[in-house]
């Protein structure tokens, strides 16, 4: 399926071909399921997507030589027409839906949905990396300092600390678009820094033999704690959003010992399943249309009642039908469009 390149790291796109998996089995679990604590806690166990794409993001940009106005000049060329106007196609393609199915063309509320990641859920991810990619010189500096990794860690933890005292306690002055609390960079800055971090540091081992026995328990440990957390919320505060947001220190902890995981498999594992590795290098493409195509799937499986009545077998079925259809649909593209439109203008 897939032309691999000899200057590409198979682990990293196995890494985004899990991580993508993961934002589809998201998406995939319908929003009244979430009162079950069950599914509660198993959506947890898929919070590591978007750190994962973030550090994946910082340790390739670890690896950019930006000494000069010109280098950061070609660095934001280069990675900014990458998301941008395959964003900006979609996007447009999204706002052009909902005006037409409400027969209604608000032009200010285009406007800031366009600037904010607004026009689809999910896009807000984008608006968020276009931050980093923008900071990113600053936080190569920050990064090679003495303590500054430990300076970004107490930023980040002082901004969740914030978005709590808000959340928790209903201190919005105004009724908050969901991509306004996601798509600040700061509230993500630690798994870019690590990403970073580990890209200077390429020749270190950072895992010593005695800890990465504890890689594993730390991971289920981590879990755990993320599900009780997120139960708390939800039954203490009522937040359904927070519950299932991955903007939680336990989610954080979760997501940093899955990274570390990674670390240590990258170290040992040579050979990843082709599937896998496809699955990421189809990542972004996947992440853009995604949802058009869930959104048509989960229309169609509530005529089948064996799936639709078992929600086990309802996740698998929509995550399953989704995903390949998306890499149907990429594939062919990638085979049919010029590689101007497929790559630059789809995202493909």
């Amino acid at each position: 399926m897939l032309h691999y390149p000899k200057n590409r790291d198979p682990s990293f796109d196995a890494f985004r071909g899990l991580a993508i998996i993961a934002v589809v089995a998201i998406h995939a679990i319908p929003w009244r399921c979430y009162w079950d604590y069950r599914i509660l806690v198993y959506r947890q166990f898929l919070d590591f997507a978007v750190p994962a794409f973030i550090f994946i993001s910082g340790y390739w940009s670890s690896k950019k030589t930006l000494q000069s106005l010109k280098d950061y000049k070609i660095f934001l060329a280069r990675r900014l027409s990458r998301v941008l106007i395959p964003y900006l196609f979609w996007s447009f393609i999204f706002l052009g839906r909902t005006a037409v199915k409400n027969d209604d063309i608000d032009m200010y509320g285009m406007v800031f949905k366009l600037l904010t990641g607004g026009a689809s859920f999910h896009f807000y991810f984008i608006i968020m990396i276009t931050q980093f990619y923008l900071m990113t010189p600053i936080l190569q500096y920050v990064s090679r300092r003495r303590y500054g990794n430990e300076f970004i860690f107490l930023l980040n933890m002082v901004y969740l600390s914030f978005l709590y005292h808000l959340r928790l306690h209903n201190y919005w002055f105004f009724e908050y678009p969901y991509c306004l609390v996601h798509s600040p960079f700061l509230g993500w800055t630690i798994f870019y820094q690590i990403g970073l971090w580990m890209g200077n540091n390429d020749d270190k081992s950072f895992i010593s033999r005695k800890e990465r026995i504890l890689i594993l328990p730390a991971i289920i440990v981590s879990l755990l704690v993320a599900g009780i957390e997120a139960i708390n919320i939800l039954s203490k505060y009522n937040d359904l959003e927070f519950a299932v947001c991955a903007l939680k220190y336990s989610s954080f902890l979760y997501s940093i010992c899955i990274i570390l995981g990674f670390v240590f498999i990258r170290e040992y594992c040579k050979s990843w399943p082709k599937l896998i590795i496809t699955l990421g290098n189809y990542s972004f493409g996947i992440y853009l249309i995604h949802t058009i195509i869930l959104n048509r799937v989960v229309k169609i499986i509530p005529k089948i009642n064996i799936i639709s009545s078992f929600q086990p077998l309802y996740e698998l079925t929509v995550i399953l039908m989704t995903v390949s259809i998306c890499l149907i649909v990429i594939g062919v593209s990638r085979k049919l469009l010029p590689r101007l439109i497929y790559s630059k203008i789809l995202g493909f």
